[in-house]
Formats: structure tokens, sequence, C-alpha cells
């Protein structure tokens, strides 16, 4: 009787030391995606503007190519266009966009004269971001380019950078 009551308390023992360990298992995953990309497709223009005795401004809307002009006269609606740049990446993907925050300059091919491009803004909108259609989508940046009193006549330049990154 004594070696059944070892035996059963062995058996116990047994039971309740294996019974004190537990595992549980996990997969590990990744999935690997296409790098947003971003491509220019057209130049921001406000196209023809008429100078004026005072200082102005032209705001050009990114969603409709509309110029509001304050102070300032334009000559006429031709080439006046918001930038255009296609955003590429993977399947319906969002992603956030980065405008200029600080106004850059443009200066005239023959001179050292200037204006200032300045509040940017995007359709869609830096709120929202944007949302990939198929891997892609067309992103469009207009901006308020401020015009100085007695503006020198001629044709300006400059460049500005737009960063998309996955949200």
């Amino acid at each position: 009787m004594k070696k059944s009551w070892i035996v059963g308390v062995l058996a116990l023992s047994a039971i309740f030391a294996t019974g004190a360990a537990n595992a549980a298992s996990a997969n590990a995953t990744a999935q690997i995606v296409t790098a947003i990309a971003i491509s220019n497709t057209g130049d921001l223009s406000f196209g023809r503007i008429i100078s004026a005795v005072g200082a102005g401004t032209v705001v050009l809307a990114p969603a409709t190519d509309i110029r509001t002009p304050t102070g300032v006269t334009l000559a006429s609606a031709t080439g006046a266009t918001a930038a255009s740049f296609a955003v590429t990446g993977t399947g319906t993907d969002t992603y956030a966009i980065t405008l200029p925050s600080a106004a850059i300059a443009i200066t005239r091919t023959t001179g050292a004269e200037a204006m200032s491009v300045s509040t940017f803004t995007s359709f869609p909108s830096v709120a929202n971001g944007g949302a990939l259609t198929g891997g892609a989508q067309t992103l469009k940046v207009g901006a308020t380019l401020n015009v100085g009193a007695g503006q020198l006549s001629g044709d300006y330049i400059g460049t500005f950078d737009v960063t998309v990154a996955y949200n």
C-alpha cells in the first residue's frame, strides 16, 4: 500500500509539474509595398499679368486653375495652370502631402528682380492627403504670387519642392 501511495504521489507530481508550463505561438509577417513616387507633369504658371503702380497678388486655385487677382490686372487667362504631379504607389494606399511652408523667390530671367510665391495649396488638400486609385493619382498645386509695385516686365522663374509619403 505504501508503494502504491508513493507511485500515486509521484504520478500526481508529474501531472502538476507538466501542467504548470504553457506555450503559445505567433506568426511573424511583413508586407513589401512599392515605394511611393512623385514626378512633375506640369509647372505652376500664373500666366500673363500687367504690371501695376501698386503691389498686388494673384491666387491660383489648384483644383480649377482659376486666378484671383488683387491690386493687379490679368492680361489673359491663357497659360495659367496649377503645377501637376503624378503620384504612384501601392493599390489604394493613402499618402501625406508636404508643400513649401515658406515663400520661394522667382527671379527675372534677364535680371536680378524677384517676386515671391507663397501660401501653397494642393488638390487633394494637405489636410486630407491623397488616396491612390489603382496605384496612381494626380496631385495639383497652386499658390499666391506676390507682385511688387512697378514690377519689371519679363519672365520670372524659380523652383519649389513637393513631398509625398505613405500614411
